[in-house]
Parts: C-alpha cells; structure tokens; sequence
C-alpha cells in the first residue's frame, strides 16, 4: 500500500466544516473528570436552540444545519458525554448523560433561560431527557429518529477500529449506507470524513447504556411545542413498522407533530437536510406557549 492509501489526515478535511469550526466558539462545563465541551455559533443574546448529536458523533452531524439557524439563533451544540471532547457520564445511562448535559446548559445559559432542543438519533433520547429534567423550560423540541419510541433493527456494520486508507474508507461508506443513508449519493467525501471523526472519537459504548423508562413519559403532556421525524427508509426501524412510530407519539401526544421523510435514512438532518431545516424553521415560528 502506498503512502497515499495509508494516510488518513484527509479523512478529516472539509472546508465546510472548517469555516464552522474557525467560527465557533468554545466552552468546558462540568467537574473535572465529568467535563463537556460545548461549540457555540450566532449571537450570544439570540434565542438558544441546543442541537444533540447522534451516538458517534460530535458537532458535525450538523454540519448541513448549523449555517440555517446561526444568524438568527445562539445554537450550543454540546460533545455529549463519552463523544467527541467529553468525558465519559458518571454511570452508563442515559438519564446520567441528561443530567450532565442539563448542568452544563444550566452553566452556560442560567436555570430560568427557556431553550428549545433539535436532537438527532441518540440526541433525540437525551433530549427527551432534557425535557423531563427541564420540563418547564423547553419551548420547542424538534427529535429526529430519536431511540425510545419501540424497538429497534439492528443493521449490518463494519468496525473501523485498526483499518487504514483505502480500507478504512471503504468500511466507512459501507456504515453510512447499511445503517444512515437511503440513497448512495448522500455517501459523500464530507459524510465519510464526519463519520470518521465522530467515531475515531467515541468512547462510550451505547449498547452498554441503560436507556430508561423511554420516550412515553416525556411526551405525555408535554407543554412545549413538540415534533418528530423520521426517514422512511430508516435501517434502524424494523421492516413494515414505519408506521407505527408516528400513532405511538400520537397515542402520547396528540398535538405532537410527526413527519415521515421520503428517500431518507437515518441520519435525515444530512441527507434531508432541506427539508430537516424547513420543519425546524416552522416549529421555531410558532409562538412560546409560556
């Protein structure tokens, strides 16, 4: 293997993600040992909308999403615990990793800030986390895929771990068309180079959490505005329960809103991330109910 299959570097190179990544600013929350590491973008006295990355991950999944709401919104977008900068979460659940992510907003914004939450996959679960912890204090809350809600498929992946060059690479699209895209073309030099990032970064193991009771007890009665999303195409849903989801939330919810993407997989707020960005826009513009 020559010297240029075996060199990753580029894996992480996008311009994209670079300019976001000049123009963010940084902060560290939490005790030594439990700290998160936060990026911030748009003005500091901006409404604040916090954006929870899926399992994996770190700030960029949102890479086709921050650029739409920085003008107009303070958008936090924590590591979450075991992801990314942060340190693990001080026990395997993710009640625990709500908790710290709470304590870290608490930190950055105050306890009487109202906030709204757009959470993407595993995000989605620690969002539904935050509005138990801080019921009162959410306006809008947008879940895409969120885990929870019924049980869950589990697709085809390739570990990545020790793999080089062109190896790597190529275990690397294989995940994100087994288990986060529908169409091909969404398998792009950026998505791979994401997926790289995030999961060369991750240490906490997701299928050792302790996931809780679900999503059931956050929606009931929830008094924000709340919607979720899905990909029809999503490989973590099982065949012929696509469905269900949407009369689930609505059996807890009925003012809930739910919204089926078409063409999508899991990871929407990429591969639909037109149509991701018009249905957060929508659910910002209604009025606070508070």
């Amino acid at each position: 293997m020559d010297g240029t299959d075996s060199d990753d570097s580029h894996l992480g190179a996008d311009a994209q993600m670079d300019r976001l990544r000049a123009q963010a600013r940084t902060h560290v929350t939490g005790a030594p040992g439990q700290q998160i590491t936060w990026a911030e973008w748009g003005p500091a006295d901006a409404p604040v909308l916090v954006m929870l990355h899926g399992a994996y991950g770190s700030w960029p999944h949102f890479v086709r999403n921050i650029e739409a709401f920085a003008s107009t919104n303070r958008i936090l977008v924590p590591d979450q615990p075991g992801f990314g900068a942060s340190d693990l979460p001080e026990d395997l659940s993710i009640a625990a990793v709500g908790r710290a992510v709470a304590q870290g907003l608490d930190d950055l914004i105050g306890r009487d800030t109202r906030y709204r939450v757009f959470g993407f996959s595993f995000g989605g679960s620690t969002g539904g986390r935050l509005m138990a912890e801080h019921r009162d204090r959410i306006s809008h809350a947008l879940l895409v895929a969120p885990a929870g809600i019924a049980r869950g498929a589990k697709p085809d992946m390739r570990g990545v771990r020790n793999r080089r060059g062109v190896d790597l690479r190529d275990a690397l699209a294989f995940n994100l068309r087994s288990i986060m895209f529908a169409r091909d073309d969404s398998v792009t030099a950026q998505s791979i180079a994401v997926q790289h990032l995030g999961s060369s970064a991750a240490r906490l193991r997701v299928e050792r959490l302790d996931w809780g009771p679900g999503m059931r007890d956050v929606l009931v009665d929830f008094p924000g505005h709340v919607s979720l999303a899905w990909g029809r195409q999503d490989a973590f849903i099982p065949e012929g329960e696509t469905p269900d989801r949407a009369q689930i939330v609505t059996g807890w919810n009925p003012q809930a809103g739910t919204h089926w993407l078409e063409n999508t997989g899991h990871w929407a707020p990429y591969e639909a991330a037109d149509e991701v960005n018009a249905i957060l826009q929508d659910l910002l513009s209604r009025p606070d109910r508070a």
